[in-house]
């Protein structure tokens, strides 16, 4: 019920060993700075995790843009979802489930990345070349 362990979390990975190793050092470092237990209150659930989703996907694309540079992207919830087949060339999945008597809580973490590299990796989309009107 306690520790987040991100090895045993992985559920699928098309990342080099050694950047799937780092993944997981990375989610599990970031996720324990960043949740707290439950306290009870109007909006939260009594005897649950509380994770802070932006602060976990913020800390993640920052290590790994300081590690492997290019553009990153994480996507962290309990209800968070990755549709897109085919996987990105560098895609890693965790969850995390805790099961209590009165159910189970999930958390999940996509971390992926499109092969780009370069200076263009770290610029901004480009704008839309036609705007379509709102109706």
């Amino acid at each position: 019920m306690g520790q987040f362990d991100s090895k045993s979390c992985l559920k699928e990975s098309n990342m080099p060993s050694d950047m799937t190793q780092f993944a997981i050092q990375v989610v599990y470092q970031v996720v324990e700075q960043h949740r707290h237990w439950g306290k009870g209150g109007q909006s939260q659930n009594t005897g649950a995790y509380l994770y802070d989703d932006q602060k976990i996907c913020d800390g993640i694309n920052r290590a790994f843009l300081s590690q492997y540079g290019g553009r990153w992207f994480c996507i962290a919830g309990p209800h968070a979802v990755f549709p897109e087949l085919p996987r990105p060339t560098k895609f890693i999945y965790f969850e995390h489930s805790a099961k209590w008597g009165y159910g189970s809580q999930k958390y999940r973490i996509f971390i992926y990345s499109y092969n780009e590299n370069g200076p263009l990796a770290s610029e901004p989309p480009p704008a839309y070349t036609q705007k379509v009107p709102f109706c």
